[in-house]
């Protein structure tokens, strides 16, 4: 289990480095195809928009015939569409390239399911989440440095290394990865009915948990999707020095997850009381970060944001698995949920920024919805 942990520890930062070195990307990207962040931001949109209607035939795909499968197919998706960038001169071509890697997004998912498939009960299950939380954390550190380094040899530089570094994990999963799924249902019905799934996700016994997880997911695309965006508009930050910014972030992030989770955070609290500190915390974060007029401050409340969300993720998430047995299920639904919220966020994220409207202030409205929901009715269900 250990050297298959390796492995997919492996592939997931081969994975997310090619992702998170494109982020310095965007905001030249602007300049590049000389058009707004709202299109900018719609590209995010299809790639979620597209990514919702492949989740669950991904989930049915990946019941039926495995998870390799899967995230091999992803990964491809994910090379073909940094090609298109490289290839691209207007900004019609890149929004293609988001679509054609939203149609086969299930890198995250497929990665989670095999973690909780190699998890030989509850605890192994949580420390394998810390460690997907710390491993993203790492990823902001060495991706977005390295691709305001990349930027010096121009703006499509960081697609390129993105799309030999999607080359190398081709070969890995097919050469390293096995099968973990050991229970294949090979007579289950890959379903595209994207109303019904929804439709019964919400009648689930866990609708409550997945309704603050999606209002939680809704708010925290400000910082996934458009806070790059926010300092270029707002302070002319580049993207080249929102690589150093994005990596101080990260560090902050891997030193939570690394060192503070286990040895402070989960000693000291229980799961129920961290769900609380966590979404209090980014409310007052956020809402400071909305007021204040300095860089530095603004850098700073969303590094101690990232330390929250780090903890409230896995927390959740785990509590919406604990003791429910269709796990690769709900780690699917939950993919969607992502997808639905970011569908809406990039589109309004992006347009608030085009108006010179600080996005923080909504952030901070979403987060008190969602807290207000949680106390009221997942008191019971949180341990």
């Amino acid at each position: 289990m250990k050297k298959i942990k390796r492995i997919v520890i492996f592939t997931l930062f081969l994975d997310m480095l090619g992702m998170t070195i494109m982020i310095p990307a965007f905001p030249n990207l602007v300049t590049y195809y000389h058009t707004s962040y709202f299109m900018i931001s719609l590209g995010v949109t299809l790639f979620s928009l597209f990514g919702l209607f492949s989740t669950p035939i991904l989930w049915a795909i990946s019941d039926k015939y495995g998870r390799k499968i899967v995230l091999l197919v992803s990964v491809i998706s994910s090379l073909i569409s940094y090609w298109l960038i490289r290839i691209s001169g207007n900004i019609r071509v890149y929004l293609i390239s988001r679509i054609v890697n939203g149609a086969a997004a299930g890198n995250i998912s497929s990665i989670q399911s095999i973690l909780t498939d190699i998890s030989v009960d509850h605890k192994e299950r949580t420390a394998n989440f810390w460690l997907f939380g710390a491993v993203f954390g790492l990823w902001f550190i060495i991706g977005p440095a390295i691709g305001w380094w990349l930027l010096g040899y121009g703006v499509k530089m960081p697609f390129i290394v993105s799309f030999f570094l999607c080359l190398i994990n081709v070969l890995f999963i097919i050469r390293w990865l096995p099968e973990t799924n050991k229970f294949l249902v090979t007579a289950k019905k890959i379903s595209i009915n994207i109303v019904t799934i929804f439709k019964n996700m919400f009648v689930s016994k866990e609708n409550k948990e997945y309704l603050v997880f999606f209002i939680v997911n809704l708010a925290l695309m400000v910082y996934q999707m458009s806070f790059v965006l926010f300092l270029n508009e707002r302070f002319g930050i580049s993207g080249e020095t929102s690589g150093y910014v994005m990596a101080l972030i990260g560090l902050v992030m891997v030193i939570n997850q690394w060192f503070l989770l286990k040895s402070f955070w989960l000693k000291r609290f229980s799961n129920k009381r961290l769900v609380w500190i966590s979404i209090l915390w980014m409310i007052v974060c956020y809402a400071w970060a909305f007021f204040a007029g300095s860089l530095r401050i603004i850098i700073a409340l969303v590094a101690i944001s990232g330390i929250f969300q780090g903890i409230f993720r896995p927390v959740f998430q785990d509590m919406i698995l604990w003791n429910n047995h269709d796990i690769g299920l709900i780690n699917w639904n939950m993919a969607a949920l992502a997808n639905l919220a970011n569908i809406f966020w990039p589109l309004v994220g992006g347009y608030m920024i085009d108006l010179n409207i600080s996005p923080f202030g909504l952030v901070v409205v979403l987060l008190i919805v969602a807290y207000v929901y949680a106390k009221k009715y997942l008191t019971k269900q949180i341990a």
